[in-house]
């Protein structure tokens, strides 16, 4: 009879960002034939598409009102846990371990970004950041295994927790075939005054260093060429007023930077082929998926060295200091004034190969098949 494992798909959105996207395609690529999973998942918010690759390799679903996130959400983990006491083992793809889980886990930590920015948790922060701190905590002592998606991930946990931890941690980094995907190569409009442009992809939470980067251009406007600018993807629901009224400042002559807000998957393809360069500032990330899908897409990557980034990307992009808004607007002026990148997209192809869906899956369910291992 085969094992039947447990997998959290709450954190799961409709508005796909990393999250959503490492769930999903991990457990797309989970070989059903070793084990039955039942994927718990919010009502409506799977993505369709996704949602009919799942049930197609026998993923049983079930929907249920289990919030992503909080102290709510451990209370109706634990009435879920209790009526169904079936499960032989878990498997937890995000930081928000459910407190009440007691059976073998395997359990993933994809950054502690709380722990650097806890600014970022708003109202209330130094609440959220113990609670944060303590269901961390509690699935790193009750999980069988924890995976972290990079190394510098699997530093921060030792840095923040504990080296008794050292050997429970396996590190397995993310991939990229999501992308082939959205190859079709369809008209979008882009209402925008340049023809060139940097793309930048991402929130404007603190870490992600959005207004340095703002400012940067601000700065090396003027040694731009008037057919160059910065497009900025994702949610504007966080954007401050700072932030906004750089951007009317520096767009006061020109368009010089342009927001599309959020967009799906096949426009955001569309924004990464026709970009000059990615641009990814951020001075703290677990992973970096953006790094791939730029090597994917075959643009040039000018990136900040801090934190995973540099282990991600390897010798196959252009550093800066994120902190140094001087050292990122001189990075752009000197990149928008060199046009052969032919070297540099040599290199990210060859790193390319090294990342992979199925090759995450595969490990993670090694790790699963460990749990019965007697040996």
């Amino acid at each position: 009879m085969k094992k039947h494992i447990l997998i959290d798909g709450t954190p799961i959105s409709n508005q796909i960002d990393g999250l959503t996207q490492y769930i999903l395609n991990v457990v797309l690529r989970l070989d059903t034939s070793r084990y039955d999973y039942t994927l718990l998942l919010r009502p409506n918010q799977c993505p369709k598409n996704y949602l009919k690759r799942l049930q197609a390799i026998n993923i049983h679903i079930e929907e249920i009102n289990i919030s992503p996130i909080g102290p709510i959400r451990d209370i109706q983990f634990a009435r879920y846990l209790k009526s169904h006491p079936h499960f032989d083992a878990a498997f937890i793809p995000s930081n928000q371990f459910p407190i009440a889980l007691r059976i073998p886990t395997v359990y993933v930590i994809h950054d502690l970004i709380y722990e650097q920015f806890p600014e970022q948790l708003g109202i209330l922060s130094k609440l959220k950041r113990l609670y944060l701190r303590y269901v961390v905590k509690t699935g790193l002592c009750r999980s069988k295994y924890v995976v972290a998606v990079s190394s510098y991930t699997k530093s921060e946990i030792l840095r923040c927790y504990g080296e008794q931890f050292q050997n429970k941690i396996q590190v397995i980094h993310e991939g990229w075939e999501h992308l082939l995907d959205n190859q079709e190569d369809k008209q979008t409009k882009i209402n925008i005054h340049f023809q060139e442009y940097l793309l930048y992809v991402g929130s404007s939470r603190g870490h992600k260093n959005l207004s340095r980067l703002i400012l940067a251009m601000q700065q090396c406007a003027n040694s731009l060429p008037n057919n160059v600018g910065l497009v900025i993807v994702g949610n504007q629901r966080m954007f401050t007023k700072n932030q906004l009224q750089m951007i009317e400042n520096i767009n006061s002559e020109r368009e010089v930077v342009h927001l599309t807000g959020w967009v799906n998957d096949n426009d955001l393809a569309y924004y990464f082929k026709h970009a000059k360069a990615l641009i990814f500032p951020s001075l703290c990330e677990g992973f970096g998926i953006p790094i791939l899908e730029a090597y994917f897409h075959k643009i040039p990557l000018l990136l900040s060295n801090r934190s995973s980034l540099p282990e991600v990307a390897g010798d196959a992009a252009i550093y800066f200091d994120p902190t140094n808004i001087n050292e990122i607007a001189n990075t752009i002026s000197q990149f928008a004034q060199t046009n052969n990148h032919t070297e540099l997209i040599e290199k990210q192809d060859q790193r390319l190969t090294l990342y992979s869906w199925h090759k995450t899956a595969t490990e993670i369910l090694n790790i699963i098949s460990s749990i019965w291992d007697t040996k």
